[in-house]
């Protein structure tokens, strides 16, 4: 069997920084496109969900091999657990829709979770030191990564998605 490698370049053209959020992984969630599997055998679609926050603009996407195509969207629930380091915010690793749909404090409670407005930022009700798991839905954009059945007369092999962005 092949892994299915995933590299997310982010940044501007001119290289200043600008907030932003982009990430892709391979759809492993048990009920996704890929029926909660990871690994892929030779000729087979891997299903890639891009994650990207409001100003991020997809500016490309290339790979090694095969054909990485466009497959629409889907809103994904993501469960999570977050780290208040002596704080009174915490990131998600993904941009949410809306509101935190649920949480619960593990030990100490910083009271009330309220989501920011880059969508990536939760801000507790007071400062300290704490995990909480949340729950929310977050918007993937779905793209297929279309392998062929040999490279190189090879039939374990990588294939390496490029997805550039940019934010405004």
């Amino acid at each position: 069997m092949a892994n299915a490698t995933i590299r997310v370049q982010f940044g501007n053209p001119d290289g200043s920084g600008s907030d932003g959020h982009l990430s892709a992984e391979v759809d492993t969630r048990p009920d996704g496109l890929n029926g909660g599997r990871s690994s892929f055998s030779p000729g087979e679609t891997a299903y890639i969900l891009v994650y990207k926050s409001d100003n991020v603009s997809i500016t490309d996407t290339i790979c090694s091999a095969g054909s990485l195509s466009a497959q629409g969207s889907a809103v994904v629930t993501v469960t999570e657990e977050l780290m208040f380091e002596d704080s009174d915010t915490a990131q998600l690793s993904k941009p949410a829709r809306s509101a935190i749909s649920q949480s619960v404090w593990y030990g100490r409670s910083l009271g009330g979770l309220t989501l920011q407005s880059d969508k990536v930022t939760l801000k507790a009700s007071s400062k300290g030191v704490a995990v909480a798991k949340v729950t929310y839905d977050a918007l993937a954009l779905v793209y297929a990564l279309s392998s062929p059945s040999t490279l190189n007369g090879e039939t374990d092999f990588s294939i390496l998605a490029l997805i550039k962005g940019t934010a405004s």
